[in-house]
């Protein structure tokens, strides 16, 4: 059971409670099962200084005039955007009466699973546990080392607590598991291929190729490729005479 503290109160003054913050102080409410509820006000700077697993502990409350009472701090409201104390409330417990509060997760240990590659989840930090103030232990242990493989888990039926402790989660519930790394695969860049529908040929001798629609070598639209025969070489223009037409012949001698 962990080390109480004390923490030092007093009655509520009667003034708003935006009054009693801009004095430095806190309003705080006592409460609990058979006892009649106080308004009383704590030293917000005092009250800054406990830390916050404390809170899961039997703290002792000293109320100026009156006698110290067993309390949890059962809440605290803060203010999002100033970040001040708005309101604190304890819980007055009794000796042989279980409550119910919540305890920190100590996971200890090194998973054989994460030395191969794995990577820790943890999914809980904490437990709701119900048992008598007295048997409020300062934390929870978990054993990382159980969890030998990837993929295997810590479940709350794993954990080993006394039979005095009731754990208020269900017995599958996963603590913490390991699970393989998560990579971010990179596509090859693909080769262009063929337009789907058209098949390429194997290539004849004397043909001229044909460019891809779309290729940087295709020509302008509207523009024709230049029909067979047209770019034959001029030596066979010369060679090869006019169809029909004969060379012209000398005049016979008289």
């Amino acid at each position: 059971m962990a080390k109480q503290l004390t923490i030092k109160a007093k009655p509520r003054e009667d003034k708003k409670p935006n009054a009693l913050r801009a004095l430095g102080y806190v309003p705080a409410t006592i409460y609990g099962h058979g006892f009649s509820s106080e308004s009383v006000q704590v030293n917000a700077k005092d009250f800054s200084k406990i830390p916050h697993k404390a809170y899961s502990h039997i703290n002792q409350l000293d109320v100026e005039g009156k006698e110290k009472y067993p309390v949890l701090i059962r809440n605290v409201q803060v203010d999002p955007v100033k970040d001040n104390y708005l309101n604190i409330e304890f819980y007055r417990i009794k000796s042989d009466e279980k409550i119910k509060v919540k305890v920190a997760i100590n996971y200890m240990g090194h998973s054989p699973a994460v030395v191969v590659g794995g990577v820790l989840i943890v999914s809980l930090s904490e437990l709701e546990i119900q048992c008598l103030p007295n048997d409020i232990p300062d934390a929870i242990d978990a054993d990382l080392g159980q969890i030998l493989e990837i993929g295997q888990s810590i479940q709350v039926k794993d954990l080993k607590v006394s039979d005095k402790i009731n754990l208020l989660h269900r017995k599958e519930e996963v603590l913490a598991k390991v699970e393989i790394p998560k990579t971010h695969e990179v596509e090859e860049e693909k080769a262009p291929t063929v337009a789907e529908g058209i098949v390429a040929a194997a290539p004849v001798e004397g043909a001229q190729a044909v460019p891809v629609a779309g290729s940087k070598e295709a020509p302008a639209a509207g523009k024709q490729a230049p029909t067979a025969g047209k770019q034959a070489p001029a030596a066979a223009k010369q060679a090869a005479p006019q169809a029909g037409k004969a060379p012209d012949a000398k005049p016979a001698k008289k």
